[in-house]
Parts: C-alpha cells; sequence; structure tokens
C-alpha cells in the first residue's frame, strides 16, 4: 500500500444551525495547496477526495469508526510512521495538516510548512 491521504471533497452542503449551507474544509484546503506547490507527490502518493456526510466507510474499514474524520494521511509503511503518528490495528496515519505536509516533505521532497 502506498501512503494515501484523504481529504473532504469541496465544495460541501452541511445545514449548520444559522449559518450558510456551502463549505470546504479549510485543513482540506491547505493541504490542496501544499499539493499544487509540491506536485510532484502526486507521483508516490495516492489522494483520494471522499464526500463529507459521516458514515465513511472507506476510513471506518481501514482505520476504525473513531478515526473517519479528514485530513488524514494513512501510511503505507508503518515502520516509517513519526512519533506523533495514530495507530489503529497495524495502520499508521496522521491527523494533523502540518503534520501531513512536513512528513510529505520529509518523505518525497519540496516545499514542507513555514513554521
Amino acid at each position: 500500500m502506498r501512503d494515501t491521504l484523504y481529504l473532504i471533497r469541496a465544495p460541501f452542503e452541511d445545514s449548520a444551525p444559522g449559518e450558510g449551507a456551502t463549505w470546504y474544509c479549510h485543513d482540506c484546503a491547505a493541504l490542496e495547496g501544499a499539493l499544487l506547490a509540491n506536485a510532484h507527490w502526486l507521483r508516490s502518493l495516492d489522494v483520494r477526495r471522499l464526500a463529507f456526510p459521516r458514515p465513511r466507510h472507506e476510513l471506518i474499514a481501514l482505520i476504525g469508526e473513531e478515526n473517519q474524520g479528514m485530513p488524514v494521511l494513512i501510511l503505507g509503511d508503518p515502520a516509517k510512521a513519526p512519533a506523533d503518528a495514530c495507530r489503529f490495528e497495524r495502520r499508521a496515519f496522521l491527523t494533523d495538516p502540518r503534520a501531513i505536509a512536513r512528513y510529505l516533505a520529509a518523505a518525497y521532497g519540496g516545499a514542507g510548512p513555514h513554521p
């Protein structure tokens, strides 16, 4: 399995009380920008854009029902997981967008998030 980045497909609709109904995920959008700045990552990384509504069965099958939030990077090789990686069964994954971008820059080269 290759590293796989899961993002919420934008725009999406959610009828939060008293708010507008069309949205994008800020953290997912930041990673979309990182992908634009580092297009070469796409040669080594799978990117999956899923719909907003839960349950997100594809993620549940991989990392459990309690871990279906996005963005999430599921590492293809859990042995290469950084210390801050989360774990579910034999899989390792990252959920913090800055940690995801730092990992991708270290693993595949290119620009990472500014400190």
